[in-house]
């Protein structure tokens, strides 16, 4: 199996294994899914085909450009929840977030 067939198997289980945890639903259809901090995060992030928003402001440019579908935030990402969900609101587009939290003991 090739490396780059690996990897895309890889991105396809964190996003599964991600989306298996459930969702919150946020403004205009975009879906908020948390992945624990560890090697679902690090394969997600390093995606070339997801956008990572570290700020309020690329959160917002993110939302924005219509070519990023999916959306990775950070554990040390200065926002919150609350914030993710105005921004989503203020953008009418439908985009899937995967936020980084910490791992559960």
């Amino acid at each position: 199996m090739s490396s780059e067939l690996m990897n895309k198997v890889a991105v396809e289980v964190a996003h599964q294994n991600a989306m298996e945890r459930g969702c919150k639903f946020l403004p205009h259809g975009s879906r908020l899914f948390t992945v624990e901090q560890g090697w679902e995060s690090a394969i997600i992030s390093k995606d070339k085909g997801v956008a990572v928003a570290d700020t309020l402001l690329t959160l917002e440019a993110a939302l924005r450009n219509p070519e990023n579908k999916v959306i990775f935030i950070p554990l040390d990402a200065a926002m919150t929840e609350g914030d993710i969900e105005k921004l989503c609101q203020r953008n009418a587009i439908t985009k899937t977030l995967f936020k980084e939290v910490k791992k559960s003991s």
